[in-house]
């Protein structure tokens, strides 16, 4: 059951980059870890990682005992180190009844669709987050546009 979205997908390798899925159950059970992490594992691992559940406190509790056990045999490469965070605390994707600020500034600077509160309300949580992930500040936004579309919303 991978749950990726197709701007995420390209054609040579799926599960280069983190996927969304992973980001947002990273940020659920407060880890972080660098691409170099990701890469280390294996297709199997991150295939495993995408479809284990963590929506639950135990969920997210099993979720970070896993990955740190299948991170560990490369505990010896810093690049690969998991960085333990707090969990957010606002999770703006969670209000489906205010769309962020930081969303609606970046799709008006790239003079793009900005969803309404209607369309905002009827996304999933993972496109919520998506959508603030791929417009926080620093990001190249270069998914921007594909995910507005894949979601209906340009």
């Amino acid at each position: 059951m991978m749950r990726l979205f197709d701007f995420e997908q390209d054609g040579r390798y799926p599960l280069r980059r983190i996927p969304m899925i992973m980001r947002f159950n990273l940020d659920a059970c407060g880890i972080k870890i660098s691409l170099t992490a990701w890469i280390t594992l294996s297709r199997d691992e991150r295939e495993q990682l995408i479809n284990m559940p963590c929506t639950s406190e135990a969920e997210s509790n099993v979720y970070r005992e896993r990955i740190i056990a299948m991170l560990a045999p490369h505990a010896d490469n810093p690049d690969a180190a998991i960085e333990f965070v707090e969990t957010e605390m606002s999770q703006a994707w969670k209000d489906r009844h205010a769309i962020p600020q930081t969303v609606l500034a970046t799709l008006m600077e790239l003079a793009l669709p900005a969803p309404t509160l209607a369309q905002w309300s009827a996304l999933s949580d993972l496109q919520r987050f998506a959508l603030i992930k791929l417009t926080r500040s620093g990001h190249k936004n270069a998914s921007l546009l594909p995910a507005l579309k894949e979601f209906g919303l340009a």
